[in-house]
């Protein structure tokens, strides 16, 4: 009879894939000299898509110029099949976690590596396609020169840097093949050390567990000194000040003060499903970033923040009396605050 804990170990496994609905596959990313901060390209099991809502059409205009396809997401057939293919995967792998065998353990594990292998080969394909059939019109062509990507790694690409890795997802799929192959090996090395096995079990499960939860998106410290804002490109430097944007997938933008931060959402259309945190440090707590949505805002012209708009946050409505009786601020909400820093009534009169 089949130990439990191989059997549970294996449903594990075929769980993980199924967070290729919730994560990107792979990631690409560009630098280069015009974008310090890189541009990446997230491409999911269903879909394409980027830092911003803008990212996309960003790559589009920059293939354009070297004679590239438009990246168009509705056109790649794969975007359609391959999620019933990841579905129909993980059914697959229940059936044979209820019919509890190992070797049909090893069948789901091989049946992931070749399809795996075959949807690398098709990326490369892909990429190939891309990087190779250019429009012989293009405004900048460069005789011999391709555009192809790498599969993984990193390449020179003109004078952009192109990097490419697997993203979140990619990692889930992993791991999920890699359990497979673990409860398949323990339950065919049973011997007297069985139980040691158990405990190695055990232990990669642990690390599996503490290793995907390391992958959740969370907010970072603000580096001051070196942190430079993705809105005005200034170096953050002033601790009361300053705040940071998480996206759905991970990225992390900072800000050196509440007006960019705002000012950059509304002018790359960043709506609220592409935004996992939003994060402003209050005046009262330096160096400390807190959710933006339970801070209170006050506008003054004797407290100049540091693009000039003269915008504080405060961690609390308690916070507001001894600031605002000195400064004779105008208070706002962060929703206040969503309908156009320029638009703010108010102290007009006042500012320099």
């Amino acid at each position: 009879m089949m130990k439990a804990q191989y059997n549970y170990l294996f449903l594990l496994a075929i769980l993980l894939p199924l967070a290729l609905f919730a994560f990107p596959l792979w990631k690409i990313t560009l630098e280069a000299p015009q974008y310090p901060d890189g541009i990446s390209m997230y491409i999911w099991i269903n879909q394409i898509t980027g830092d911003s809502p803008s990212t996309l059409q960003n790559i589009n205009i920059l293939n354009h110029y070297v004679g590239m396809q438009f990246i168009v997401p509705d056109s790649i057939p794969e975007l359609k099949y391959f999620p019933w293919i990841v579905g129909g995967m993980s059914l697959l792998g229940l059936l044979f976690f209820l019919v509890k065998n190992k070797s049909l353990y090893l069948t789901w594990a091989m049946i992931m590596i070749v399809l795996g292998g075959l949807g690398v080969y098709d990326f490369y394909l892909w990429e190939y396609d891309y990087g190779h059939n250019l429009d012989p019109k293009a405004p900048i062509k460069v005789p011999g020169m391709a555009y192809q990507p790498p599969v993984i790694g990193s390449k020179m690409l003109l004078n952009f840097k192109a990097d490419s890795w697997p993203s979140t997802g990619g990692y889930f799929l992993g791991a999920g093949i890699a359990l497979a192959l673990l409860a398949f090996w323990l339950e065919k090395k049973k011997t007297r050390k069985t139980a040691v096995l158990e405990k190695a079990m055990a232990m990669v499960a642990l690390i599996t567990v503490f290793g995907l939860s390391s992958c959740s998106i969370t907010p970072r410290p603000l580096a001051l000194g070196s942190d430079h804002c993705h809105h005005c490109k200034m170096k953050i430097v002033q601790p009361q000040y300053g705040a940071e944007l998480v996206s759905s997938t991970g990225k992390i933008y900072t800000f050196d003060a509440v007006e960019c931060f705002v000012q950059y959402k509304d002018e790359n259309n960043i709506s609220a499903d592409k935004i996992a945190f939003e994060m402003v440090v209050p005046y009262d707590q330096p160096g400390t970033l807190m959710d933006a949505t339970k801070c209170v805002f006050i506008r003054s012209a004797k407290l100049p923040s540091p693009m000039g708009m003269y915008i504080t946050a405060l961690s609390s409505e308690s916070k507001i009396e001894p600031i605002v009786d000195g400064y004779d601020g105008e208070i706002y909400t962060w929703e206040n605050l969503q309908s156009g820093i320029d638009n703010l009534p108010g102290l007009t009169a006042q500012l320099p």
